[in-house]
């Protein structure tokens, strides 16, 4: 009974909120369904529209828009809404969760096939290696510019030592160290570094695309022609770091006479000929380096490929072998790198010595013969320093845990077994 009379009553309040606004009708409507749910049913679809007219000043027509609802039918609308969007959620969780796993196995995959934390290491010992050998290596250099600039001045690599020795002292034997070492510390890093990166990366690419490994240089499963790319990559850009320091260190090797250190030198070449002075002789260093470094590289890990295979083959441990395997690679490299690079290196050594000789000029002023002049001196010195250097190199490569180059040849031949 008690029931009937508190219904009768909302009933009341909703006829009267019904004479009164439409805020306030809806405000009844709501609390008659939190209160008795049962009631609730025999006020579904209770058109609020003629309300809602009145409230808007009296709009004709329900033909300019559809009549509103009462709040039941909108509640039930808003619960289907959250429903839908409940599990909207859900998937999109689940499909934010898998897109998450794929996104992480992707960059597993990526950072096992490129070890990126192997590459500074990479930089370091290519700019370790180079600076210091070519540091120690200081009199031959000398030597041997000074015999490009000024023929017949010396017999040899050793007499030319002691006679400049003899005259301008240790200094003298030791003339151009600075830029020497500061520039091929840059060359170095920047050389070994990016031909490992470049060479990686392509090879990776190559892989893909050839996974047959037709036509790859032995080793690494890179075609020869990606090899050498990488290699001329990396000596662009590793000369264009040295240039400045090499222009430097044969006008002050040239020149006995210039009692300045690097930074002075530097600054009367700019104040002279501009910045463009330090980059004298581009196109004939860029002609002697890049072929330098495909050969250097190129010899160096096809002699080591071969010599690790063939060793492994007879039955050798190779791991007992490796020094002398670097060494003995580190010689044909660094003798055929020296020989095919000579004639860019002695017109590079005739445009510093004589500002504003052109290419053309250099090489018709020297002859055929003329642009080996020097060569002998300069075969000892590459050969040395290239070899001290890839002896440098995989010595820090296998302290770092890096495969050194031809290294594979005998995991292959172990995997085929």
């Amino acid at each position: 009974a008690s029931r009937g009379r508190l219904g009768r009553s909302m009933l009341r309040m909703v006829a009267i909120c019904r004479a009164a606004r439409p805020q306030f009708l809806v405000a009844a409507l709501l609390l008659v369904a939190s209160v008795d749910p049962s009631m609730a049913s025999s006020l579904r679809g209770t058109p609020i529209a003629a309300f809602s007219r009145r409230a808007n000043g009296g709009a004709s027509g329900e033909a300019g828009g559809s009549p509103l609802r009462s709040p039941f039918v909108l509640s039930e609308a808003g619960a289907k809404l959250t429903q839908l969007g409940d599990a909207a959620g859900m998937h999109a969780r689940a499909a934010g969760g898998r897109v998450g796993l794929v996104a992480k196995a992707a960059t597993s995959k990526v950072a096992s096939a490129m070890d990126l934390e192997k590459y500074p290491k990479l930089f370091a010992a290519g700019g370790l290696c180079a600076s210091f050998t070519h540091w120690v290596t200081v009199p031959i250099d000398v030597v041997k510019t000074r015999t490009q600039v000024n023929p017949g001045e010396f017999s040899g690599v050793s007499s030319g030592i002691s006679t400049i020795f003899k005259n301008e002292g240790f200094a003298g034997i030791m003339r151009g160290a600075t830029p020497t070492t500061i520039g091929f510390l840059l060359q170095g890093s920047l050389k070994y570094g990016f031909y490992e990166f470049f060479k990686d990366s392509l090879s990776r690419r190559s892989q893909e695309a050839d996974p047959k490994g037709k036509k790859t240089a032995q080793n690494s499963g890179l075609p020869v022609p990606q090899m050498m790319f990488a290699a001329s990559c990396a000596e662009v850009l590793g000369t264009t770091a040295l240039l400045p320091f090499e222009a430097t260190r044969i006008r002050m090797v040239a020149d006995p006479t210039i009692n300045q250190g690097m930074v002075g030198v530097m600054k009367n070449v700019v104040k002279a000929e501009g910045l463009k002075g330090l980059y004298t002789g581009l196109l004939p260093i860029m002609c002697k380096q890049i072929p330098f470094t495909i050969a250097q590289f190129l010899v160096f890990e096809t002699v080591a490929t071969a010599a690790y295979s063939e060793l492994s083959k007879r039955g050798y441990d190779t791991s007992n072998l490796k020094t002398g395997i670097t060494l003995f690679s580190g010689v044909v490299a660094g003798t055929t790198a020296s020989l095919i690079s000579q004639p860019g290196d002695t017109v590079l050594s005739m445009m510093n010595k004589s500002p504003g000789l052109s290419v053309g000029k250099a090489v018709k002023q020297l002859g055929p013969l003329g642009l080996f002049r020097g060569g002998s001196a300069r075969m000892i010195h590459v050969s040395s320093y290239v070899i001290a250097q890839f002896l440098i190199y995989d010595s820090i490569k296998r302290a770092c845990g890096i495969p050194v180059a031809g290294s594979q040849a005998v995991t292959k031949r172990k995997n085929k077994k």
